[in-house]
């Protein structure tokens, strides 16, 4: 398994819905699903709306806040670095009030969301995209998979993992 160290911040004091350890693991067990051996790291922040709001106008020109947003900066091609070196993988950008409140339209709670949104953003930084429909349906299932192994770790039914059509920007 890789090493992964995550930065955590929330200088907004927002409820994360996620403790960092939680975050932590979410973070290893995608780099883990996806076969990602060397170290790595990764900043994941927790932001308001207001603040997401700005980013997802200025970087995708859509003047409304979103749930998650990943900005790659290494991405997972480990090709290049020196021996030893650190994968920077770059920034997830999470909302959680945006987050809780899309929960309820997919069935799901607050928290389930927020793991979702994570290992979304996660996907988008080892290159995963939905634009296209094939695209959507393969970053869904790795989703599903890593949200069902982190169920099964926490003693939790990974039957009851269920996602909503989320990672289709059918509106955007």
């Amino acid at each position: 398994m890789a090493t992964i160290t995550v930065l955590v911040t929330n200088d907004a004091g927002l409820d994360t819905l996620l403790s960092e350890d939680e975050v932590q693991q979410i973070a290893e067990a995608v780099l883990d699903a996806e076969g990602i051996t060397v170290s790595a790291e990764v900043s994941v922040s927790f932001i308001d709306e207001d603040e997401m709001r700005a980013l997802n106008a200025e970087w995708r020109g859509i003047d409304a806040p979103t749930d998650v947003l990943s900005f790659e900066c290494d991405g997972a091609d480990a090709e290049g670095l020196p021996d030893g070196a650190v994968l920077e993988l770059g920034d997830v950008m999470l909302a959680p009030t945006v987050i809780a409140a899309q929960a309820p339209a997919f069935n799901a709670t607050p928290v389930e969301e927020c793991r979702l949104m994570l290992v979304h953003g996660m996907l988008h930084l080892l290159g995963y995209d939905h634009m296209q429909e094939d695209e959507a349906a393969q970053m869904e299932a790795h989703e599903l998979a890593v949200l069902q192994a982190l169920a099964t770790a926490r003693g939790d039914d990974p039957v009851g993992v269920v996602l909503g059509p989320m990672t289709r920007h059918q509106n955007d």
